[in-house]
């Protein structure tokens, strides 16, 4: 059954409900890129990168951090902004950019995915970005962004260590 009634969310610090709902969303998410990358983190750790991403939104107009619902239920969540020129000459300052994006399992091939990037898209144009890239985690990741559109530009992210993906816009 395909849920109606989309609605975008943009969470700021001290919005409980929208917080409770996030929380354990966000710990599966960081759970699974982790198992994908080998790696892992303690749930405090978690949380606390949660708490700071949250923190500063409101800082920047571009700056988004927005929770996907249907019929009001948590179905995904992105936080996506444009890219002020912090990966080290290799990205140009002005691109937008996905730092975090997840479709909960089991509304994963409904369409969902697709719906929230379109949304980004949108959202990250008006905010004036003529491209976009991600760092896509090699399992779920990149077969979903390249569907969307983007290509591997044979460039590697220093801090995450993973292939830097672009879309042109023209």
């Amino acid at each position: 059954m395909k849920l109606k009634n989309i609605t975008y969310v943009q969470i700021y610090k001290e919005e409980h409900d929208l917080y409770k709902d996030l929380l354990p969303k966000w710990i599966d998410f960081i759970k699974e890129l982790a198992e994908h990358e080998n790696g892992s983190k303690t749930d405090d750790e978690i949380i606390h990168d949660l708490n700071r991403r949250i923190n500063i939104q409101g800082i920047r107009k571009d700056m988004h951090f927005e929770l996907l619902y249907c019929d009001n239920i948590l179905v995904g969540f992105s936080n996506f902004a444009i890219d002020l020129g912090t990966i080290y000459g290799l990205i140009e300052a002005g691109h937008g950019t996905v730092m975090g994006f997840y479709i909960v399992p089991e509304f994963r091939r409904k369409g969902y995915g697709r719906l929230l990037f379109e949304h980004i898209e949108e959202t990250l144009r008006n905010d004036g970005a003529n491209q976009m890239y991600v760092c896509p985690d090699p399992v779920t990741g990149e077969p979903f962004w390249v569907a969307m559109g983007f290509r591997d530009s044979g460039k590697f992210d220093p801090d995450d260590k993973l292939p830097i993906y672009i879309k042109n816009y023209h």
